[in-house]
């Protein structure tokens, strides 16, 4: 007899059921393979309807998870046992049922059910589904979702938001058969000028080439949508996550704002990925699996809110680092469980196969993973960069030249459209071939001018494309070197990228200079958290988020000592890269007290100095001086080649004045300068941007995503 059991119990039993990895330790999942076994069985032998009655949390995200089931269909199925679900599933008629009662299934069903498959059972029931996007560019006969189809997203980042870069990006994509799903691209300023800048010219690409795709600025929803009042703007993009808490942290509103955000698009780009809920403190004691289940649930109640527009969704699968999980076969295992959740909600799904340079899977070992998850999980599509490390974020993903090697191994091809107008544009050849160089590159470029109006010869502008991918290479960019006959690149490419890797793995271990923080911060307090060593703060990052014992009591000291409570405290931080603190401190720091003195605004003249610290960790440090503006100088995470440098600015009081000040306040309430180094964001630029913010933080009383 199967046990009844309440909505904790059966929390605790899901957690255990998963197969390990460190980020549902903290929910109650375990490494012991026994209790793993038995909490399987158990799930095993739930009924359907028993777990659609489960209230895992109650929020708005559950509310409306279960408004998006067919509750007909639900009665229909909810005498089966997951046992049963799985045998059906694995068996020959998977596509047929799936395409019945897909809508009728609980999120917190299918994940229940991912977690009693093994891997090769989760790769056959996912190479047996295939959802096709309804799609305005949709015609020939293989489009993007079906069965024929492996297409990509290219991501064509740049550390400083260079237009020239951007473009010269898209077009080497391009000239790989790239760029069939969508172009979407990380903004390195969150701001709505970027946003409004960068949009714009994704669109001139895509209609000057008459490119059969989409295009979107992956910004929080609530900027895009300011945005649109200043462009067009095709596709809008959010984050997920599987509660509410969560959510309301990444944007600032919760279920239904997002609706209503979602209805103002053309078209929806969400992404998601195991740990996110986990790692920003609110998962509510739900495991991975199953918040990851939630966000695909999330997805398609929008979707339904939104009368079924175009919408793909996006695993960035192995991108938060080794709190989450960090080996190989943990990141093989949740590329195949998030997409045979995401497929079984009836979703477009597509992953990024990727890994931050802390987890310390090897350019080589992930090289692998992507083809093996290629072949088991048959994504709709995979990430696609100039070069295996993206140049802005800093981590390890799929590079164009990775795609036609991809493509030819599982023996499928990109959308007919998109096909047929790059064959028409000369970049595939007669034989539907990739001929990647910097000389295609170019020559794609003159096209991309001739059409905007550009009166120059084409040999001169092929020239000038020629020269501005020559100078983008002394820049360090993975453009124009085209490939071998697998694909692989020079050695030069290959050389680069092993560099990046052990630069990357230096910079995670470095410390801050003692000259450059006594020039920058002649008068300070060091603190540290409670991070035993550097190993502690990279593997457990919760203890890089408070201030040891030792570092409060001195800060109370301080802050009950002091006459007056500055405006603004500066804090700097090591962070992932003691190294870009280093290196770009100097040159801002100085010039921003400067610069915020001539505008009138005091900032304390003791600073606060970190050693293992995060994000969080200035927010403990507000807490305790209750400062009105916080600007926290953290080393980012390495792996572009360059030590870069954010500031993360918080307005610390509501509108009543009340502190707002926690380690656990939402990352909405921060507006964040990322990329701050010389090719990316230059010194000057970030002083400007900083003043600039702090101004409109004080006047609006406000920053983050209210900013």
């Amino acid at each position: 007899m199967v046990r009844q059991m309440d909505s904790e119990t059966a929390k605790l039993i899901f957690s255990r059921a998963n197969e390990f990895k460190e980020g549902d330790l903290p929910v109650g999942g375990t490494g012991d393979n026994v209790i793993r076994k038995d909490a399987k069985q158990e799930i095993t032998a739930m009924k359907i309807g028993d777990i659609a009655k489960l209230v895992f949390v109650e929020d708005a995200v559950s509310e409306a998870l279960s408004r998006s089931i067919n509750r007909r269909l639900l009665n229909e199925i909810s005498c089966l046992a997951i046992g049963e679900l799985k045998a059906i599933l694995t068996g020959t008629t998977c596509a047929a049922w799936v395409s019945k009662y897909s809508d009728g299934l609980p999120s917190e069903v299918i994940a229940a059910l991912v977690k009693t498959m093994n891997n090769d059972e989760l790769s056959q029931v996912s190479r047996s589904i295939f959802n096709i996007l309804p799609d305005k560019n949709s015609h020939g006969s293989v489009v993007v979702g079906s069965a024929q189809h492996f297409g990509s997203r290219i991501q064509p980042n740049s550390p400083g938001d260079s237009e020239d870069e951007i473009l010269l990006s898209v077009l080497e994509g391009l000239i790989y058969g790239c760029g069939d799903v969508i172009i979407g691209l990380n903004p390195a300023s969150d701001d709505i000028e970027t946003i409004v800048r960068t949009e714009q010219l994704l669109q001139s690409i895509v209609e000057r080439l008459q490119l059969p795709t989409r295009y979107c600025v992956l910004s929080d929803m609530a900027k895009q949508s300011a945005a649109r009042s200043l462009t067009r703007v095709d596709v809008g993009f959010q984050s997920l996550a599987g509660t509410s808490r969560a959510l309301v942290g990444m944007l600032g509103v919760d279920v239904e704002g997002l609706v209503e955000l979602s209805k103002g698009f053309d078209g929806l780009y969400f992404e998601t990925g195991q740990g996110s809920e986990v790692t920003n403190r609110s998962a509510e004691g739900v495991d991975m699996v199953t918040l990851e289940s939630r966000c695909y649930g999330l997805a398609r109640y929008v979707r339904q809110q939104c009368q079924g527009k175009w919408m793909i969704v996006n695993d960035v699968a192995g991108f938060i680092g080794p709190e989450v999980f960090r080996t190989g076969s943990q990141l093989m295992r949740a590329c195949l469980e998030d997409t045979v959740m995401a497929k079984l909600h009836g979703i477009t799904m597509g992953l990024d196969v990727c890994s931050t340079f802390h987890m310390g899977i090897t350019p080589s070992e992930l090289k692998f993973l992507a083809e093996s998850i290629v072949s088991m999980a048959a994504p709709s599509y995979l990430m696609a960069v100039a070069g295996n490390a993206d140049p802005m974020l800093g981590y390890l993903t799929t590079s164009y030249r990775d795609h036609p090697r991809l493509r030819t191994k599982v023996h499928k091809q990109i959308s007919s459209a998109m096909q047929n107008r790059l064959t028409v544009l000369g970049v595939l050849d007669s034989e539907v071939k990739v001929t990647g160089s910097a000389e295609k590159t170019a020559s794609l470029y003159a096209r991309y001018m001739k059409e905007g109006g550009d009166t120059r010869y084409v040999d001169e502008l092929t020239a000038e494309g020629l020269k501005k991918i020559a100078a983008l290479q002394e820049k360090g960019c993975d453009l124009g070197y085209g490939f071998g006959a697998d694909s692989s690149g020079p050695i030069s490419v290959s050389t680069r990228l092993e560099s990046l890797y052990r630069h990357a793995r230096r910079a995670l271990y470095a410390t801050l200079d003692a000259a450059v923080i006594r020039d920058c911060c002649p008068c300070r307090i060091n603190v540290a958290t409670n991070a035993a060593d550097r190993e502690d703060y990279l593997s457990h990052p919760d203890s890089g988020e408070l201030i040891n014992e030792s570092g409060v009591n001195e800060l109370m000291r301080f802050s009950t000592g002091r006459a007056v409570t500055p405006l603004i405290q500066f804090v700097t931080s090591d962070g992932l890269n003691a190294d870009a603190v280093n290196e770009n401190l100097r040159n801002i720091l100085p010039k921003l007290r400067w610069s915020l003195q001539e505008g009138g605004f005091q900032a304390s003249h003791v600073d606060v100095v970190i050693k293992n610290g995060r994000v969080r960790a200035g927010y403990h440090v507000a807490q305790l001086l209750n400062p009105e503006v916080l600007i926290h100088f953290i080393g980012e995470r390495p792996g572009t080649g360059f030590n870069q440098l954010s500031a993360y600015l918080t307005y610390g009081k509501d509108v009543t004045g009340k502190s707002l000040w926690s380690p656990e306040m939402d990352h909405s309430l921060t507006t964040a300068i990322c990329s701050i180094h010389p090719r990316g964001k230059a010194a000057e630029v970030a002083v400007d941007n900083i003043l600039t913010c702090v101004k409109r933080m004080v006047e609006h009383t406000c920053s983050g995503v209210a900013l």
